[in-house]
């Protein structure tokens, strides 16, 4: 068995060591014998020490992305055996069959999310590699689930970065609109249409422990999509809800969700966040708490100082409408940047509008998100309480 192989660079090999599934290509000193997209291939150090087995692509950033210590075939045996040891995780914390069944390199397999939806499968790659066996995929998830749907959501511009187009499929079965019951608040959900995968399961925690926070307040929340924080705090007793979102298609999906439920304190409006937030302003209205949840302001570390700029810019704007001992809820979905940094900007934006904060708490994506602790790409998700007072 002739595998090709790359060999690292002095000293590259330390963050595979500590857990990083990740060869990026200015890492590699060589590579040993012929290899094309997707190919298995494996990775020795600078003094010839196996690491590992992964999948190469000559032509991306990310070289190789690990999968194994020890040679493994990642044939229909592999993947039956992966995705059922990721189900196996889930079925321990979920009661209800509506969770992340696999996220990625967290599960070693790197670049495939695969979401449950009862007897719904959404799959989605950002991994040539995957792409490539994506068959395999869809007869493992045939054995194991017997959904009566399945859906590729491959519409990520992630995919770029690999060669692959942006594209939405269905592999088996049609369209249909699912009720979600998320501890009592009900959501209909459109895996095939919603955005990403279908649904935010990753923010699932963090909107149950919204309801502590808002009963009898007035709530902002921004960049609400279908409503999921939104109504979690009606829910919960808030005294008036205003969710603001400008995807017309989400925007609708909230307003059938708030009548679904029959919550009369919740009203959603189509608009851009930032203009809708000067006017607020302009208004000298105040709100007891907001909730922040932008979509993902970098896909690279190149507009990191435009994101930070742009998560500084919306915190100005919330610290003026907010009222004394109001409590903010804000999250940052991007893994290039970090929480310190994240963590940074708020406290920016609240000494440049004259407030000072008391960090509640600090979270992350719920537990079918699960993190490599030697990879912080894996905690993309950062979501903090905080007490802002004058």
């Amino acid at each position: 068995m002739n595998i090709p192989v790359v060999k690292l660079k002095s000293k590259e090999e330390l963050r595979l060591r500590r857990g990083h599934q990740w060869v990026f290509s200015n890492e590699i000193l060589d590579l040993e014998g012929t290899a094309g997209v997707g190919d298995v291939v494996e990775v020795r150090d600078s003094r010839n020490n196996l690491l590992g087995y992964g999948f190469f692509h000559p032509h991306s950033l990310i070289s190789v992305r690990m999968f194994s210590k020890e040679y493994i075939e990642p044939n229909r045996e592999f993947m039956i055996s992966r995705i059922e040891r990721a189900l196996q995780l889930r079925k321990k914390i979920y009661k209800t069959p509506f969770y992340r069944v696999v996220h990625g390199e967290s599960d070693l397999l790197p670049g495939l999310v695969i979401d449950r939806f009862e007897g719904v499968i959404s799959i989605q790659t950002f991994s040539a590699a995957f792409e490539l066996r994506k068959d395999l995929v869809h007869q493992a998830v045939e054995e194991i689930f017997s959904p009566r749907a399945i859906f590729r959501r491959d519409e990520s511009p992630l995919r770029l970065l690999e060669g692959l187009e942006p594209t939405r499929s269905i592999v088996k079965g049609k369209e249909e609109t699912l009720d979600y019951d998320e501890e009592g608040v009900h959501f209909g959900i459109s895996p095939y249409h919603g955005q990403k995968t279908g649904f935010y399961f990753d923010q699932k925690l963090n909107r149950l422990i919204c309801r502590r926070f808002v009963e009898g307040m007035r709530v902002l929340d921004l960049y609400c999509n279908e409503g999921g924080f939104s109504l979690n705090a009606a829910f919960a007793g808030a005294r008036e809800v205003i969710g603001v979102e400008s995807s017309e298609y989400a925007v609708n999906k909230a307003r059938e969700n708030i009548k679904s439920n029959q919550f009369s304190t919740v009203d959603v409006y189509l608009a851009d966040v930032d203009n809708y937030l000067d006017i607020l302003i302009k208004r000298k209205e105040r709100f007891d708490v907001v909730i922040s949840d932008p979509p993902g302001f970098t896909k690279n570390k190149k507009s990191v100082p435009h994101a930070k700029a742009a998560y500084r810019r919306i915190h100005e704007k919330i610290f003026q409408i907010l009222s004394e001992g109001g409590i903010l809820m804000t999250s940052s979905c991007s893994h290039h940047i970090y929480r310190e940094t994240f963590e940074g900007v708020v406290s920016e934006a609240a000494s440049r509008t004259g407030r000072a904060l008391q960090l509640l708490l600090r979270s992350g994506a719920a537990p079918d998100h699960p993190v490599l602790p030697g990879m912080p790409e894996t905690e993309y998700l950062k979501f903090n309480i905080y007490s802002a007072l004058s």
